[in-house]
């Protein structure tokens, strides 16, 4: 009976797994998003232009990145898939590694990219860029852009204010954001 329940459960989870694809990398419904980012992309800078650019770039990136790597929904199976070795790319650190090759072309002078880092080493690690800036460099207030919680859909909010994880900023990841990967 157990093993009869364990592959219904098993079966149930696999069913439920589906494929993400973004064919509008640039929705309507994205432009209030982006005008939420932006405002708390303001928060720690005052530079406008940038805000606007990087708060574009935030939300539309991990779409693309999304279809590249063939994300599948949830993450969690996702990332079993690039660990079988069924997918190359979608983990957590890989969005920010690519997200992070695509910002460092912009030459962002307004804010300061840092690696997120929770649960170190565990199972359940979780990776994300923070954005701080002129005004308040303290990494706590910094906004996290996390684009692999949401299956490429852009979850932001303050380092603080995070219901989900405990973020600490990773000087050995803040090496590899900040150079040509």
């Amino acid at each position: 009976m157990k093993k009869l329940l364990f592959f219904i459960v098993i079966a149930l989870f696999i069913n439920s797994c589906t494929s993400v694809h973004y064919s509008n990398i640039h929705t309507p419904k994205d432009n209030a998003k982006i005008k939420r980012l932006e405002k708390e992309l303001l928060t720690v800078s005052n530079n406008k232009t940038e805000a606007k650019e990087l708060a574009t770039l935030a939300v539309t990136y991990p779409k693309v990145l999304a279809n590249r790597y063939n994300l599948v929904s949830p993450p969690l199976y996702h990332n079993f898939l690039v660990n079988s070795g069924q997918r190359e790319r979608g983990l957590c650190f890989h969005f920010v590694e690519d997200i992070m090759k695509e910002v460092n072309t912009r030459g962002f002078k307004s804010f300061k990219f840092r690696w997120g880092r929770a649960n170190a080493n565990k199972l359940d690690e979780h990776n994300v860029i923070v954005v701080t800036g002129n005004k308040d460099s303290n990494f706590q207030n910094g906004i996290i852009l996390d684009a692999w919680r949401n299956s490429g859909d852009l979850f932001f909010c303050k380092v603080k204010d995070d219901p989900k994880y405990k973020f600490k900023e990773w000087p050995e990841g803040n090496k590899r954001i900040n150079s040509a990967f």
